[in-house]
């Protein structure tokens, strides 16, 4: 009988699993696979300010979700649900699954995929049906969802205000930040978050409007004493510089109150307004709804608790991997990509592991540093390794390189 996997969400370790499907069966009893993604494209947040400060194209920072579900299908029967994961309940070993919109479709995955063992079932992206969320079984699940930014629930369906996660919103982020840059007037953004992130959008906003020839208000809220919390003083120092160059007023210790639509602006604790036609919201992590109330352990902020394979600490058949899930014995372990793309490994031997009915080794542990680059919207990329800090062209090839590469692959 085969055994459900149902991995719900396509991060950066969900990516390595299908990588890993595609290209050898993992052993033991047959898997029938179902891949939960709220569109068919996945793209790769390394890239997306790159993305919107107008660098690369779509297509040059997604993974065809489409054609990489297919491919793993090879060994397995396989399947891709567009829509988003409402409801968990580990009880019962279901995920109920809200439709996804209608999309543009995509081109099919090329014939040779097809050729390769798979039937026209297999691959295929599918919607639930009706208003009701589809409820999926499971025998082992993986979340890879990501995470959700603090505060932004506060400004849901205000339309001026924009969150960057999930990640997908970034082509609907791109086409508004456009419309901007196209406009005669003087135009007002705000990045409310003064994160690595939010330090990148905010100078790849201002790297389009440049590139546009716009006139341009650009400010970065952070909520902190300072931006960059966690950056060493030199690091942070650069920072500021560069968005001093790039005309970007930061505005430290402030926190968003409330928002004035009739004056396109945001109203701070302090009273201060500042204008927005456009605020991209980029604050700290949290977790998404979809855990609360499951009853398995989560942390302060939400988050699935996970031992060292990469397990629930209350349900074996329950994993996490990236922002989703916070290791027990290091629970300070930042919320970044790159420990993201270590865990995929592991996770791969731990589903290997469950799948066979073995014990998987505690085998991650994360690393103690790691390298920085941001991306500055200037065609250069400021660069942190170990007491190394620097801002140059240099950094920033060297930054695309190592996207590029990772990002093939799964293309």
């Amino acid at each position: 009988m085969a055994v459900r996997l149902l991995l719900v969400g396509v991060g950066h370790a969900h990516l390595e699993i299908l990588l890993r499907l595609a290209r050898r069966p993992p052993g033991g009893p047959e898997i029938e696979l179902t891949v939960v993604s709220p569109g068919e494209l996945h793209h790769y947040s390394g890239m997306v300010p790159g993305f919107l400060s107008g660098i690369y194209r779509e297509e040059e920072i997604a993974v065809r979700l489409r054609d990489l579900v297919l491919r793993a299908g090879r060994t397995t029967e396989s399947r891709l649900v567009l829509g988003r994961a409402v409801g968990f309940e580990p009880g019962s070993r279901v995920v109920a699954v809200e439709s996804s919109p209608p999309a543009a479709p995509l081109p099919t995955a090329s014939a040779s995929h097809r050729e390769a063992g798979s039937d026209d079932r297999e691959g295929e992206s599918e919607r639930s049906k009706g208003t009701a969320p589809e409820r999926l079984s499971y025998d082992l699940v993986s979340f890879a969802v990501g995470s959700d930014s603090a505060g932004a629930a506060a400004f849901q369906g205000v339309e001026s205000i924009q969150p960057i996660k999930p990640i997908g919103r970034a082509a609907e982020l791109r086409r508004r930040i456009g419309q901007l840059a196209g406009s005669p007037r003087e135009e007002a953004v705000v990045v409310v978050g003064g994160g690595a992130g939010g330090v990148e959008i905010a100078l790849a906003v201002a790297g389009r409007f440049a590139a546009a020839g716009a006139r341009h208000r650009i400010s970065l809220v952070e909520a902190g004493p300072r931006i960059l919390t966690g950056y060493g003083d030199r690091f942070v120092r650069r920072a500021e510089q560069a968005l001093r160059r790039r005309g970007v007023a930061v505005h430290a210790s402030g926190r968003v109150a409330a928002v004035d639509e009739n004056q396109d602006a945001l109203r701070l604790e302090d009273g201060t307004l500042i204008p927005s036609r456009l605020t991209v919201w980029v604050t700290g992590a949290i977790g998404w709804p979809l855990f609360r109330g499951c009853g398995l352990p989560l942390d302060r902020r939400g988050f699935l608790l996970v031992d060292q394979a990469l397990r629930s600490l209350a349900d074996p058949r329950v994993f996490a991997a990236g922002d989703c899930g916070t290791l027990a014995a290091f629970p300070e372990t930042p919320k970044a990509g790159v420990y993201a793309v270590r865990e995929g490994p592991v996770l791969w031997r731990s589903l290997r592991a469950a799948l066979a009915g073995s014990e998987p080794p505690p085998r991650y542990r994360p690393q103690r540093g790691f390298l920085s680059i941001l991306n500055t919207g200037d065609g250069r990329a400021l660069l942190r390794w170990g007491a190394l800090v620097s801002h140059g062209r240099w950094a920033m090839r060297f930054k695309d390189r190592i996207d590029r590469r990772f990002l093939a692959r799964y293309q």
